[in-house]
């Protein structure tokens, strides 16, 4: 790692590695694809971060003016959260680091892209809607990265992910993290990444020892009804219920 990311990351306190972080930078610093499986909390941020930034300030942009790396995450909250790291990570650096997420000024967003910034901390949905109004160009990108790729899925976020993949420079990086590892994940990976290396810290689609489960078996209109005897019968203070339609979470 370059002594400029490890002074960086010895201001924000940070010596040692976590598991995904320890797995994944490795073969990220040496340029491959990367599909990890990593939940939220496991230092996955930085298992990203680190060998992006790591590459942009030792290597060559491929273009003058263009931006450089893409990251893509789920919700504006998350995003946040990346760019702060992000902006924590090139503090001392002339790298900038753009926030472009919904729910913010479009137009405010169109005079930051058009500034070229080198990182893009952004949501599928506001991103596509640029690369529509042509506020950028990708012809420079040579980093992407998916964060939590399975809730972008889940999120119906796959248009817009297409949308970008496909005025993206064939030849690029491409780094994904995801706490599952659905079929619809792997045929995403499939389609974007060349060659990966897996990397896995927690047992895929599996539920944390800390959870216990129970599977109750019963007719459909009688759910609701097994629901309040068990709220009843086991003191349930605090549920959170889970339903597939608004006008079912109405009905419950």
């Amino acid at each position: 790692i370059d002594s400029r990311v490890l002074k960086a990351l010895s201001v924000m306190q940070i010596d040692t590695l976590t598991e995904v972080q320890h797995k994944s930078i490795p073969h990220a610093l040496k340029g491959k694809d990367v599909v990890a499986g990593a939940k939220t909390g496991s230092g996955k941020t930085l298992a990203f971060l680190v060998p992006a930034v790591n590459r942009l300030l030792t290597s060559r942009p491929l273009t003058k003016a263009d931006p450089r790396a893409i990251i893509l995450a789920p919700t504006r909250e998350l995003a946040k959260q990346v760019f702060l790291q992000a902006k924590k990570l090139t503090a001392t650096q002339s790298m900038q680091v753009a926030l472009i997420v919904g729910g913010e000024n479009y137009n405010d967003q169109v005079k930051v892209l058009r500034k070229n910034p080198d990182i893009i901390v952004a949501t599928a949905g506001r991103l596509a809607d640029h690369i529509d109004g042509k506020s950028f160009f990708l012809n420079g990108i040579e980093l992407l990265i998916l964060d939590e790729a399975d809730r972008m899925l889940d999120m119906g976020f796959i248009n817009d992910i297409k949308k970008i993949l496909a005025r993206l420079p064939k030849e690029r990086q491409n780094l994904m993290f995801s706490a599952t590892f659905s079929p619809e994940i792997q045929k995403l990976a499939k389609s974007l990444l060349n060659n990966p290396v897996e990397v896995s810290v927690t047992p895929l689609n599996t539920a944390t020892e800390l959870v216990e489960q129970q599977l109750y078996i019963v007719d459909k209109t009688r759910k609701t009804e097994l629901l309040k005897a068990l709220i009843l019968k086991e003191n349930w203070y605090q549920a959170l219920v889970f339903s597939r339609t608004k006008h079912g979470a109405n009905k419950i």
